[in-house]
């Protein structure tokens, strides 16, 4: 039996993979590392999105990024809704953002454990 492979056929195939696999991978991911001063480096795939409308809520335990994709994006490019949770040893309030050739890089600063002491009661 021979299948007869028209343009519909062909387009659909690569579309539904670039669309299901590769696109939700690519905007919504991240990579994270751990730095030799101890901080925190976030990179996030904002490519296609304008830095401008990018926005970085951060809060001691979270961060969250948004952005809406233009109107005149390409279809391949996705809304960014992105939370991360910052681990107990950071501090997300002490975060910096730079943005470069369709990457968002955060850089996430230890938190700075104070030192215990010894309160002296008046009475």
């Amino acid at each position: 039996m021979f299948y007869t492979i028209n343009d519909n056929f062909v387009d659909n195939f690569f579309n539904d993979i670039y669309t299901t696999k590769t696109t939700n991978r690519l905007n919504s991911s991240f990579e994270a590392e751990t730095l030799e001063d101890g901080k925190q480096k976030v990179t996030v795939n904002t490519i296609g999105h304008n830095p401008k409308d990018i926005t970085v809520d951060v809060t001691e335990e979270e961060i969250k990024i948004k952005s809406k994709k233009g109107e005149n994006t390409s279809r391949f490019v996705k809304d960014i809704d992105l939370t991360l949770t910052v681990g107990t040893d950071y501090d997300g309030t002490k975060t910096t953002a730079s943005f470069d050739n369709g990457l968002l890089t955060l850089l996430i600063d230890k938190k700075i454990n104070k030192k215990a002491k010894t309160l002296k009661i008046s009475y």
